[in-house]
């Protein structure tokens, strides 16, 4: 941090932007909630349209980032997703109300567009050696929001207003794109026509790319392990809390702190771990699905606390580890299309995790399901743990013809 201004300039950036995005969300659900008399069907219209455009324009979205400027695609999509709020803030003051779904959807593309220049961006003015750093760092940022953001969203939305929670929400969108602008680098960009044939041609090139990279494949299939995995355990959550634990629905929030400082917690831990990233992503998967075992093992909120962080100690085990390899081994024009496609295929496990668990909760024991999605995020990882072993032999046989 002492010796690289431009990465402490972009970390605090991502701090700011994180913020943003906290205060947007929690005023978002408030007002949905408010809206529209608190009704369910409206919270899920409100989590699809959040989700929607990850399966509808990821993988685009990474074309579009290797093609531009990474520095100026992530300002472009601050600016864009300040205006959305601005959208937002406007269908809350006249309507109609369905303006905020609207509002809600176009802002997640934004989001995209400034999340897929991320790595290539920070490649420009990080070391190699020092990209694991770098990635604990940004951890760092996203625990301490997961453990702040809901507390200081729910505070301003609730003591001042809405249209503070969208105001404060502009105003640190903007800070982060002045922050971003001040980091001055050289980029080369490989100028492309925009032609159908040309973006489409990119977009399966990317996908290729990333299925036949011996490093990438491991990351893309523990991913899909870890979407379903963990997919089980968002909807089961509440149930732990009400029907395993006994207890009220509201200490489901306790968990969500204890969730967030075991992150960060975690985050200081790995960043001084001496594992390699594909170590890293391996151990990461198999804690994290010891984990899940745990906080169903004995009914006891104390128990169930202890899972939930050994759980978060190997989900930052499995973050840095995959940025690591990511900004190491992902060749610096392929890095946009191969998040997106990480994203997607993420996204996809954990949305049909999301849709089939709680139909299977009708039939089958709580614990059996929670125990089940961390035996199947364990098999991910044993299996991860085989595929980098496999490429790196791959890897050093090439090298010897």
């Amino acid at each position: 941090m002492k010796r690289n201004p431009l990465f402490r300039k972009y970390w605090v950036s991502t701090w700011l932007s994180e913020l943003g995005d906290w205060l947007r969300n929690m005023a978002l659900m408030y007002a949905v909630l408010d809206l529209f008399h608190k009704s369910s069907v409206a919270m899920s219209y409100i989590m699809f349209v959040e989700y929607a455009p990850i399966f509808l324009f990821a993988p685009l979205v990474g074309v579009f980032a290797d093609r531009w400027s990474r520095k100026r695609t992530i300002m472009a999509a601050n600016w864009y997703r300040a205006g959305m709020v601005v959208l937002l803030l406007e269908a809350v003051w006249f309507g109609p109300s369905w303006i905020i779904f609207l509002g809600a959807f176009l802002s997640a593309v934004g989001t995209l567009f400034f999340r897929a220049p991320g790595n290539a961006f920070t490649m420009q003015f990080v070391l190699e050696e020092d990209r694991k750093t770098a990635a604990s760092l940004r951890q760092i940022s996203s625990s301490v929001m997961i453990l702040l953001g809901p507390v200081v969203g729910t505070t301003i939305y609730m003591y001042l207003s809405v249209q503070w929670s969208f105001a404060i929400t502009i105003l640190l969108f903007v800070i982060s794109v002045m922050l971003i602008k001040s980091i001055f680098t050289t980029e080369i960009i490989e100028r492309k026509g925009l032609s159908i044939y040309s973006v489409w041609n990119d977009l399966l090139t990317g996908i290729r790319y990333s299925f036949q990279h011996t490093t990438v494949r491991p990351i893309l299939i523990s991913a899909m392990f870890v979407g379903f995995g963990a997919g089980l355990i968002q909807v089961l959550e509440i149930f732990i809390i009400t029907d395993f634990l006994e207890l009220p629905q509201t200490l489901l929030a306790v968990l969500g702190t204890i969730q967030g400082g075991g992150m960060l917690v975690s985050a200081f831990l790995v960043q001084r771990s001496k594992l390699s990233a594909a170590q890293l992503i391996t151990y990461g998967m198999i804690v994290m699905g010891i984990g899940l075992g745990l906080m169903v093992l004995y009914p006891h909120l104390a128990i169930t606390a202890v899972g939930i962080l050994v759980f978060s100690l190997g989900q930052i085990s499995l973050n840095v580890g995959i940025a690591t390899l990511m900004q190491t081994k992902v060749q610096y024009t392929y890095q946009g299309r191969v998040q997106m496609t990480l994203h997607s295929a993420l996204m996809g496990a954990l949305t049909v995790a999301l849709l089939a668990s709680g139909w299977m909760y009708q039939f089958i024991p709580l614990r059996a399901l929670v125990i089940s999605g961390g035996v199947i995020i364990i098999l991910g990882g044993l299996l991860s743990s085989w595929l980098f072993s496999y490429g790196n032999h791959t890897e050093l046989a090439e090298h010897s013809v």
